[in-house]
C-alpha cells in the first residue's frame, strides 16, 4: 500500500525561509487544514488562527517533541543548523511517535559532495552528522528527504550577502564573476517542499536537487543595472579572499562570516555547481525550469523600493507584481 503523507508539522516555521514553506504547505490541496507548527514557548511569532501551534520548551525536550509530533505523517525541519543534539532528538521523537517522513534542515548547496576543508565546512559539518544520524535510523520507520536548491537569490539580493548592495548600487564581483552557480527562489522552496511530500515515495532516503536559475554574478549585475536603469559601482575580490575572511570569522564564532563564506564557495564553481552531471528534480517536483532572470529580479528590487521611504527609491517603469511572501519573525 503507497505511503500518503497528510498531517504536517513544522519545526521552525518563521525566519527567512519558514514563512514560504509554511504558505506552501497550507495553500497545496492534500495538506491545507492538516499544517501545525511546533514553536518554542519562548517565541513571539504569531501564525494564521486556523494554524494548530505546538509551544514547547526551549530546550526541546524529548518527551514534550513526541507528544507534538504525534499523530503526525511528516516533520519539515528548519531548526537551527548549529543545534546539532536537537535534530537528532527531534529525529528520535519522530520515530517514537510513529512519524513517517522527516525533511532535514538543509536547504542550501550540495553538502553530500563537500569534503570538511571545503570553505563552508564549519557551517555544513553539522548537517554532514545529522543526516548520517538519520541513516543510521533507516529501518525504524522513519524516511528523510534532504532538499538541495544552492543560494536563496531573493534574500540573498534583499540582505546583500551576495555581492550586491541595492541600497548603494554596488556590486562586489569575485573572481571574473563569469562561474555559474545555482539560485533558488524562497517560494521555489516551498513549492518543493509540499511537491516532496505529496510524492513520498519517489522522494525517499535521498538528497532532492532543485533550482530556479544557474546564472553569474555578471548576468546578475545586468539584470540589476536594467531594471534600476543606472549603471551601478563594481569592486573586486576573489573567491580565495572571500573563503578565507569567512573561514576565519566562522572558525572563531562569528557568523557575520556566513556572507563571505557564502560568497566565496557558490561561486567557485566545482562541486558546488550540482547541476553538472545530473538531471535535475524540477520536472518530477513540477516546479518551473531556468525562470526568467530579469523579470525575477524585477520584483525584487520592486519589492525592496516599496519598502524604502525617500527621494532615493530606485524607479521601475513597468507595472509588475512584487513577489509577496510572510513577514519573518
Amino acid at each position: 500500500m503507497a505511503t500518503i503523507l497528510k498531517n504536517i508539522i513544522i519545526i521552525g516555521a518563521s525566519g527567512n525561509l519558514g514563512p514560504s514553506i509554511l504558505s506552501a504547505l497550507d495553500s497545496h490541496p492534500r495538506f491545507a487544514g492538516d499544517i501545525e507548527v511546533l514553536s518554542r514557548s519562548s517565541s513571539k511569532t504569531t501564525f494564521p488562527p486556523h494554524i494548530k501551534i505546538h509551544r514547547v520548551s526551549d530546550s526541546y525536550p524529548f518527551d514534550e517533541l513526541a507528544a507534538a509530533c504525534k499523530d503526525q505523517d511528516a516533520i519539515v525541519n528548519m531548526a537551527p543548523i548549529t543545534e546539532v543534539a536537537t535534530h537528532k532528538t527531534i529525529i528520535d521523537a519522530a520515530i517514537k511517535a510513529g512519524v513517517k517522513r522527516i525533511i532535514l534542515s538543509e536547504f542550501g548547496t550540495n553538502v553530500p559532495e563537500l569534503q570538511t576543508t571545503e570553505p563552508l565546512a564549519q557551517v555544513y559539518r553539522g548537517k554532514v552528522e545529522i543526516r548520517k544520524y538519520m541513516e543510521s535510523k533507516e529501518g525504524q520507520g522513519l524516511t528523510w528527504t534532504g532538499l538541495v536548491v544552492g543560494a536563496f537569490l531573493d534574500w540573498g539580493l534583499e540582505d546583500g550577502f551576495l555581492g550586491f548592495d541595492l541600497k548603494s548600487k554596488t556590486a562586489t564581483i569575485s573572481d571574473s564573476g563569469t562561474t555559474p552557480t545555482n539560485f533558488t527562489l524562497l517560494a521555489t522552496t516551498g513549492l518543493a517542499t509540499a511537491a516532496i511530500l505529496d510524492k513520498p515515495a519517489e522522494t525517499a532516503n535521498r538528497y532532492v536537487f532543485i533550482n530556479s536559475f544557474r546564472t553569474t554574478q555578471n548576468e546578475i549585475l545586468s539584470a540589476l543595472q536594467t531594471v534600476t536603469h543606472q549603471k551601478w559601482k563594481v569592486k573586486h575580490t576573489s573567491c580565495e579572499e572571500e573563503s578565507r575572511v569567512g573561514r576565519e570569522k566562522l572558525e572563531k564564532g562569528d557568523w557575520t562570516g556566513i556572507g563571505q563564506a557564502i560568497m566565496g564557495a557558490s561561486y567557485s564553481g566545482g562541486k558546488y555547481d550540482f547541476t553538472e552531471g545530473r538531471k535535475l528534480d524540477n520536472e518530477l517536483l513540477g516546479l518551473p525550469i531556468n525562470e526568467d532572470l530579469e523579470t525575477t529580479v524585477k520584483r525584487i528590487v520592486r519589492g525592496e523600493q516599496e519598502k524604502k521611504v525617500g527621494p532615493d527609491a530606485m524607479m521601475i517603469t513597468e507595472d509588475l507584481p512584487v513577489l509577496q511572501r510572510p513577514n519573518p519573525e
